[in-house]
Formats: C-alpha cells, sequence, structure tokens
C-alpha cells in the first residue's frame, strides 16, 4: 500500500508528529461526515473535474544510468599525489594563494599555507581564476589578475581588481577501479554489470514514477485550490494550529537549551519571534486552505473513508513516521488526523484521475 503521508501541494509540516486538530475517539464514520459537513462549508468550490495540470514525466536515459555507475567507481577511486607535471583543465591541484586589492591583504583571501582542493574548470572560483593555472607547473609560484564581479558577496571586494598569489602544491590524480563483473559481484548485491545495471535502470524508472506521481497529485490539487474560494477559515482551529506549532518549537529549543529567539535564529534562520510565527501563521492558512477544498470534493462527490481504511493508514502512518508504540502514536495524532489523511488520499487520487495532463515535462533524474 503505497501511500502519501505528506501533504501534497500546500503542505503544513513545521512540527512533525504535531496534532493539526481536535478531535475524540468517537465512532470513526461519524467523525469522517462531521469533519467534511463542517470544513465543507467555507469553500466556494468551483470546477474540479477535468482539471489541467502540468504533468511532471520523467525518462531515465542510460546517460542516468552511467552516473550512477561513475558515482560506484569514485566510492571507491584512490587519490594519488603527483609532484611534478603541469596543471591542465580538469585536473584536481592543491594549491594556496594570497589574495591583494590595491596591494593590500584582503580577508578571506588567504589560504594561510593550508591547501585547497580545486578541480580546473569546475567554476568555483571567481571568472579567470581557474583558467590562468592552467599551463603552470606543479611546484610553480605565479601571479594571477582577477575583476571581482559586480554582484560579488562582499561589498568592498564587489567590481575591485585584485592580483592572486598562487602556488600549486600537488595535482591530485583519482585511479577508478576497472569496471568489471568482479568489481560488481564484489560491491554489490549483483554478479554482472549487466544485472547491475538492469536494477539501476529498474529501481532509477520506479523512483521516478514514484516521484511524479506525486508531482503530478501536487499539481492537480493546487490547480484545483486555485480555483476555488475560500470564504473564511475557521478561526479557533487556525490559532490552535499556530499555538501548537510555536509551543511545540519552544519546547524542543528548551530541550537543547537555547531560548526561543536564539533557536529560532539557529534552526530556521528567522532574524525574530514575530517573523516565526508570521511564517507559522502562512503555513497554518495554507493546511487550512488544502483542508477546506478536499473535504469539500469530499462532500461534493460523496467520499468517504471506512474504519478499516483508517486503521490501515494508521498503521502506514506509524510506518513512515518510525513510532511503533501506538500510545506514543496516539499521542501525536488525533483520530481525526488519521481520518483526514486517509480521506484526503482518496480525494487526491480521484482528482488526478479526472485531471487533464497538460505540456509534459521530459527531465532526467541523476
Amino acid at each position: 500500500m503505497k501511500k502519501r503521508l505528506k501533504k501534497l501541494g500546500l503542505v503544513f509540516t513545521m512540527v512533525a508528529g504535531l496534532a493539526l486538530t481536535t478531535g475524540c475517539n468517537k465512532n470513526e464514520k461519524k467523525l469522517v461526515e462531521d469533519m467534511v459537513e463542517k470544513y465543507s462549508a467555507y469553500c466556494d468550490l468551483a470546477d474540479y473535474k477535468g482539471i489541467e495540470y502540468v504533468e511532471t514525466k520523467t525518462v531515465i536515459t542510460e546517460d542516468d544510468v552511467q552516473y550512477q555507475v561513475d558515482s560506484l567507481l569514485s566510492a571507491y577511486a584512490t587519490s594519488t599525489s603527483v609532484t611534478t607535471g603541469v596543471a591542465n583543465d580538469g585536473d584536481t591541484v592543491n594549491i594556496d594563494f594570497l589574495g591583494k586589492v590595491d596591494g593590500v591583504a584582503f580577508e578571506g583571501g588567504s589560504t594561510d599555507d593550508a591547501g585547497y582542493d580545486l578541480t580546473l574548470g569546475s567554476g568555483m572560483m571567481i571568472d579567470g581564476f581557474e583558467e590562468q593555472i592552467v599551463g603552470h607547473s606543479v611546484g610553480e609560484t605565479f601571479d594571477i589578475n582577477v575583476t571581482f564581479p559586480e554582484n560579488y558577496g562582499e561589498p568592498s571586494l564587489a567590481g575591485q581588481d585584485a592580483v592572486f598569489t598562487i602556488t600549486i602544491n600537488e595535482k591530485i590524480v583519482k585511479e577508478y577501479p576497472d569496471y568489471t563483473d568482479e568489481f560488481v559481484a564484489a560491491n554489490t548485491e549483483y554478479k554482472t554489470i549487466a544485472e547491475y545495471e538492469e536494477y539501476l535502470m529498474t529501481a532509477m524508472t520506479d523512483n521516478a514514477k514514484e516521484s511524479d506521481l506525486n508531482y503530478n497529485k501536487s499539481a492537480v490539487v493546487t490547480a484545483v485550490i486555485d480555483n476555488s474560494t475560500i470564504n473564511e477559515f475557521p478561526q479557533q482551529d487556525m490559532q490552535k494550529l499556530i499555538d501548537d506549532t510555536v509551543a511545540q518549537v519552544e519546547s524542543q529549543a528548551d530541550s537543547y537549551g537555547y531560548e526561543l529567539s536564539d533557536y529560532i535564529i539557529a534552526y530556521y534562520g528567522m532574524s525574530s519571534v514575530d517573523e516565526f510565527k508570521s511564517y507559522v501563521s502562512d503555513l497554518a492558512k495554507s493546511f487550512m486552505t488544502e483542508k477546506i477544498v478536499m473535504c469539500a470534493v469530499a462532500k461534493a462527490e460523496n467520499i468517504t473513508v471506512t474504519d478499516k481504511e483508517i486503521a490501515d493508514f494508521k498503521a502506514y502512518m506509524m510506518e513512515q513516521t518510525g513510532i511503533t508504540d501506538e500510545e506514543t502514536f496516539d499521542d501525536a495524532y488525533t483520530t481525526e488526523d488519521v481520518a483526514y489523511y486517509a480521506l484526503e488520499d482518496k480525494v487526491v487520487e480521484f482528482l488526478l484521475e479526472n485531471g487533464t495532463p497538460v505540456e509534459p515535462t521530459t527531465e532526467a533524474v541523476q
């Protein structure tokens, strides 16, 4: 039974295991009926059948398989230091450098003799830096002239001309094992190259299909939501979502010995508690928007879930979250949570089956 636990489209995932709504352990069928009736009332549902959505359709190629083969070989490669010869495009070299602007060294412009591994042609450095190393010999010290781009991250250097003194310490040559049946048998679960590459193609194709399915479900849900009108939100439920999420994050911060404001900066990259609360509020609105529209479609199409489907989905959620103890799970998710996720899964399946894919895109997966 492959189903989605994470929300498709507009997703509310701030706190893993947060009980998103209130609910009680009453008859599941009546619970679902009440939930659908309650939330669908907040929505003017537009057309939801035949909705056009941009289809994601991934095609796995031989190049994708080769990428995985190369990754395997790279994992078993050995590196050799070469202290003679010339640095060529594509070589990995270890260098030291000291940069100066108007003859003055600037912060962050030196390796301090610690050495830096750089693959020439990788584009990791500013324009002109790597190109001017090509052709110089290992052990040589020389100057290069570069200009920092106008949009460089450090404003004091943006647009400035600089001179870097470079020393090439060594070339780092990777030696890859031979790609043979023997290598495959020794380092994978397969006996031959043919078996291994057949597995890669099958596994990558299956993964791509599952990923495409989730993207397409998300696309059709988003399209239906965009076509619908939310007249108002259940304010009590919305506020509970926000308050519970903030409280959960505050508890997490306390468990790590942080003040909430410091935790938000460290783990969420936000500058203030107010900014974080605004972000949570937006997520709550997105989550509730989707719940309202999904319940409206369920009501219009008489889609419901049985007690067995709810129980099966609970087992799936426990598997996906890694919660093995039922009591712990019940502390995290209410009966209505599970019922809604199970119902939503059926509604999204219905929308996809009745949707119209357009402008399929083809992309390779690596």
